[in-house]
């Protein structure tokens, strides 16, 4: 089962003893995010992609341009929790 975060642009999710960032919402079933290995990777709805490691991503259809809904499969025993934003 994955586990669905809503996430917008500039987002970091850390995930075990790495991150990712979501750089940009290219389109309604589509992201571009980047790793902490330093790849950028197309995302899509329509299958997973691993990203990391045994850690596999893919998108909830249909997101909008601000935000949308991020599926993650990863072992249970990663880690999987998003950055706080800086104080203001």
């Amino acid at each position: 089962m994955a586990l669905v975060l809503g996430v917008k642009v500039g987002e970091v999710i850390d995930i075990a003893d790495h991150w990712l960032t979501i750089l940009s919402i290219d389109g309604r079933d589509t992201a571009t995010l980047i790793a902490s290995t330093g790849s950028k990777t197309a995302i899509c709805s329509s299958r997973m992609t691993e990203i990391i490691s045994d850690v596999w991503v893919s998108l909830e259809p249909n997101a909008n341009r601000s935000r949308l809904r991020l599926l993650l499969e990863a072992p249970r025993h990663f880690p999987i929790t998003r950055r706080a934003d800086p104080p203001r």
